[in-house]
């Protein structure tokens, strides 16, 4: 599953209030919000969540949870316009392809150990548990190694540690559940578990030196240390059964580096000696800061039916190729299924690389090696017993031998023996290299070089196979710029050797600058090539800062057609910054009045109010545009049906309570009139209101220019 990626960032600031910076596929958008909860509601909710309260019902954890993962959405999402546009107009754009949501917590302060897993869109239910919304705490780090050639089985190391001093686990029952829950992927031979009897850091150094393994799954204890401000897992000191602390740049440095472990599972109840957040949490996230792709763990104990509902199903998408965040979907519902319970918001994923690909399973090579036969000793013949010897004939034969040797000596005088023949020394031809594809991008070209905003242009891009066999298939993706990724993405079946591809897209940039946008061909590393550096091609679009932006509601900005009596969505024109309603300034109750796509005699389309399900002078109320980003002048064609009077408004906030110009003019029905004259230099607008007295507004045409 190709997901597009949106991006929440929260940072906290003074006096408990929190900046939510989202970076989406139609967008970036920040807005400042308070805390979601109060110190005493949180802990209400930890002390439902971690089965510290007594007398909870399933039902009522499970509406707690409900109601916890509601405000989370609202803090998030939903109780800011902007964030909540860009929120569903990437959800459309996703489509099938799927919605990775990552949280980037490393500012957020104290909401960084909430349990965001249980965020809820009430449209969607939990996000989480949904194949198309994987949510995961991901790490914007630079250092990332590219996945891992595996061949299967998968190899994962378990050490279970249970040292004096510490409440003792069933250790044998967890490994016999983990066994259980891998049982048959062991037994296609997909997946190997070797356990790791002394669990001590200096046993880990020596067995990762002496195999490859690509999965470490850690079952023990944690703690938290409060002068560091660090959780530590709980090893084993050598030679006694005695406690060692273990920090996450310890074991990095042994699971790091060149090692081929790319997933780290973390699985232990929550220490009683931690702090009131999960030490398990400090240890992954800081196991992913220092270079491990992903990290799973535990931010609850988690009982056994869940632990092994969840292993089965997890390991069992992890050997099926899934990326990393949609196996942990997976183990989630699993759970959900399963166990019916909450805790399938218990496992938590850390990532820091950019897909969710950790390995690239390769087929095993089997190399056969040709042995001289050697027959069964048993089944040789036994040698005969030599005969007595008879010294009369020994006398003859010796003599015989004599004779012999003088006829060679007398031969040899006569003939002498011609020179050795140097022999022709063998050459040993070496095997031909095997013949690869090699793909990269040749050309791309725009026309028009320097489009308008809204302005629709094409792109052609060429792709060559230089190598010396067919591609096979491969998908390719253009990057219309780093925060509108996948804006075209295709595939294409092969492109023998020496061939070449071109296809053309089309696409509109919604507003004016320079965009540096990138095509990269075998998006998802299915070719082995000869070389794939040269699989991407970058270069920047400039969209032509002296063109107006015009917009004529033909076109949606996914450039699909309009149609008479569409509905207008509230995200339609998000990806252009922008959106479209009935003022509520006046009357708040007509902040729902529908808009829609209106088709006028002579053909052209245009935005209208419209009566259905609202007050009746809803309608009536100005038509409003919201500019997420601000223009220095604005002007609109409206087409009356009555000969009355209109007027635009302009304001320097979103709000409208900054008022910059205004202009009125007379309407006579059915003849179209531009609104709007220049204004002084240097203004920023953010908001327009058009009204047309006693009548609905019927927009045919938006003008915008950029701000000097």
């Amino acid at each position: 599953m190709a997901f597009l990626n949106l991006i929440l960032e929260i940072t906290a600031l003074p006096e408990d209030r929190y900046r939510i910076s989202m970076n989406s596929p139609v967008g970036s958008v920040s807005a400042e919000a308070p805390a979601p909860f109060s110190a005493a509601e949180l802990l209400d909710f930890t002390a439902i969540f971690s089965r510290q309260r007594e007398g909870i019902t399933r039902a009522q954890e499970a509406q707690a949870a409900r109601i916890f993962g509601t405000r989370l959405f609202d803090f998030l999402i939903r109780k800011n316009q902007d964030l909540n546009a860009a929120y569903f107009a990437s959800l459309e754009r996703a489509g099938l392809d799927g919605l990775r949501i990552r949280l980037v917590l490393q500012n957020a302060g104290p909401l960084a150990d909430l349990p965001w897993e249980f965020m809820r869109d009430p449209a969607r239910d939990f996000l989480a548990l949904s194949r198309l919304t994987p949510v995961v705490r991901y790490s914007p780090l630079l250092s990332v190694r590219p996945p891992v050639p595996v061949t299967l089985p998968m190899r994962a190391l378990v050490v279970i540690a249970t040292p004096e001093g510490y409440a003792p686990l069933d250790t044998e029952g967890e490994w016999n559940r983990l066994q259980e829950a891998t049982a048959d992927l062991q037994k296609r031979g997909l997946l190997v578990l070797e356990r790791m009897e002394d669990a001590t850091l200096i046993s880990l150094q020596r067995r990762l030196r002496a195999r490859d393994f690509h999965i470490f799954h850690y079952i023990g204890h944690s703690v938290f240390d409060e002068p560091t401000s660090q959780g530590l897992l709980v090893f084993e000191q050598e030679q006694t059964n005695r406690a060692q602390l273990v920090s996450a740049a310890s074991l990095a440095l042994e699971l790091g580096d060149e090692s081929s472990i790319r997933l780290v599972v973390l699985n232990s109840c929550r220490s009683a000696e931690g702090s009131p957040s999960d030490a398990f949490s400090g240890v992954a996230s800081s196991l992913v800061q220092r270079g491990l792709p992903a990290v799973v763990a535990m931010q609850q104990e988690i009982t056994d039916a869940a632990a092994k509902a969840f292993a089965e199903e997890f390991y069992r998408a992890i050997a099926e190729q899934l990326p990393i965040d949609s196996a942990l979907s997976e183990g989630r519902r699993a759970i959900a299924n399963r166990v019916q319970n909450i805790e399938w918001a218990t496992p938590v994923l850390y990532m820091r690389t950019d897909d969710g690909v950790l390995f690239r399973v390769e087929s095993p090579k089997t190399t056969r090696t040709s042995r001289p036969v050697v027959p069964d000793s048993a089944a040789q013949p036994r040698p005969k017993p030599a005969p007595k010897r008879n010294r009369t004939g020994l006398w003859v034969l010796a003599g015989l031998l004599a004779l012999a040797l003088l006829v060679v000596f007398v031969v040899a005088l006569v003939n002498p023996p011609t020179p050795p023949v140097t022999p022709t020394p063998t050459i040993t031809l070496s095997p031909f290299p095997i013949a690869l594809p090699d793909l990269e991008v040749t050309t791309f070209r725009i026309f028009p070089q320097r489009p308008g905003p809204g302005q629709i242009f094409r792109l052609s891009i060429g792709i060559l196979n230089s190598g010396e066999s067919d591609s096979g298939a491969f998908e390719y993706a253009w990057d219309a710029s780093p925060r509108l990724l996948n804006a075209i993405n295709g595939r294409v079946d092969n492109v023998p050797p020496g061939a070449s591809r071109n296809f053309t897209v089309t696409y509109a940039y919604g507003w004016w600058g320079d965009y540096d946008s990138l095509i990269t061909v075998d998006d998802v590393n299915s070719v082995e090539e000869v070389d794939d550096r040269n699989n991407r091609r970058s270069f920047t679009i400039e969209v032509d800062e002296s063109s107006p932006f015009i917009i004529d509601f033909s076109l949606l900005p996914t450039l699909d057609f309009t149609e008479p009596d569409m509905l207008l969505a509230a995200d339609s024109y998000v990806p252009w910054n922008m959106s479209f309603g009935v003022s509520r300034r006046e009357r708040s109750d007509c902040a729902d009045t529908p808009i829609l796509f209106r088709q006028l005699s002579g053909g052209d389309m245009a935005l209208e109010a419209n009566a259905s399900g609202v007050a009746a002078d809803c309608p009536f109320q100005p038509l409003t545009i919201e500019l997420a980003q601000p223009v220095g002048n604005a002007f609109v064609t409206i087409v009356p049906a009555s000969s009355t009077s209109a007027e635009i408004v302009l304001f320097s906030d979103r709000a409208g309570s900054q008022e910059l110009f205004r202009f009125a003019a007379p309407l006579v029905a059915g003849q179209p009139v531009e609104l709007g004259e220049p204004v002084g230099a240097g203004a920023r607008i953010r908001r327009i209101e058009i009204r047309a007295e006693g009548q609905p507004v019927t927009l045919t045409t938006l003008r915008l220019l950029p701000p000097e």
